[in-house]
């Protein structure tokens, strides 16, 4: 065989695997418009919320501390979109959810007073919300990781749990809980 037939081969060897499992990530993580429409229901509304900080988040609160939150999601667009306003500590964020028809996926954006970043997918396993974590920090350090929000009470109670790594360095556990307060 020749030398650069049989690199060729190799090379096509490696990259299958990856390019495989990348491509089941990827569909694992696939969504429907209906389940777009059933996430809005979900988190239309207005919230309470218990957080406790999993690191030292500039603009909002120190790691370990724990605060009150207030959130207010409606659906808008002819229900294409969710707008979200989340009001924390001395902090806030505005975040925009929506359904790309063309990959199939939900997607949140996310942008903090401090100026982090998260440009999430969710998608749903089962009767849990999965959210895979992407983004960055107002200084410009990677944001990853993944959650799940476990909806509960007929939709009254959310509770968010998961793991979350800046830069690489995994931060405290997610624990954070939401009640409906209102529509």
């Amino acid at each position: 065989m020749k030398p650069w037939l049989t690199c060729f081969f190799c090379l096509t060897l490696i990259a299958t695997p990856a390019f495989s499992a990348d491509n089941e990530q990827a569909a694992s993580m696939q969504s429907t418009p209906e389940d777009f429409e059933e996430f809005s229901q979900v988190m239309q509304g207005r919230w309470i919320s218990e957080i406790i900080w999993i690191n030292d988040w500039p603009g909002f609160g120190e790691k370990g501390d724990t605060v009150t939150g207030y959130a207010d999601y409606q659906i808008a667009e002819n229900g294409r979109v969710l707008t979200g306003r989340e009001y924390l500590g001395p902090g806030s964020m505005t975040t925009l959810v929506y359904y790309d028809e063309g990959k199939h996926q939900i997607f949140q954006h996310t942008v903090s007073s401090a100026g982090n970043v998260w440009n999430n997918i969710i998608y749903k396993e089962g009767r849990e919300w999965n959210v895979k974590v992407m983004g960055s920090t107002g200084d410009g350090k990677e944001i990853t990781g993944s959650a799940i929000r476990y909806i509960s009470d007929q939709g009254q109670t959310q509770r968010y749990s998961g793991e979350m790594f800046i830069d690489g360095e995994e931060l405290d556990p997610l624990r954070d809980s939401f009640r409906r307060i209102g529509d």
